[in-house]
């Protein structure tokens, strides 16, 4: 899942120079990444991998200004979007 590091790797850094927009910037990362996911389950896999990541202790230290909170949201907006879709 290199595509996952790449992503996590993204988010951390935004994270670590948090500013104004930077949910912005976090949810155009996290929407690319899940558009290369075909599917209602391989896009819902990659939600839950990503959760994952950013959950792990080491990630989720580096946590600024509630940002993965606001991921974690932006994340359930796009599986309703995604099971509307796919239904």
């Amino acid at each position: 899942m290199d595509r996952l590091k790449h992503t996590v790797r993204s988010i951390l850094a935004h994270a670590g120079s948090y500013r104004p927009g930077t949910i912005i910037e976090a949810e155009r990362i996290v929407d690319a990444y899940l558009d290369d996911f075909e599917g209602y389950r391989a896009r819902r896999a990659a939600m839950d991998a990503l959760l994952h990541e950013l959950a792990l202790p080491e990630h989720h230290a580096r946590n600024r200004g509630g940002l993965f909170e606001l991921i974690e949201l932006h994340l359930k907006r796009r599986h309703r979007e995604a099971a509307r879709l796919f239904q």
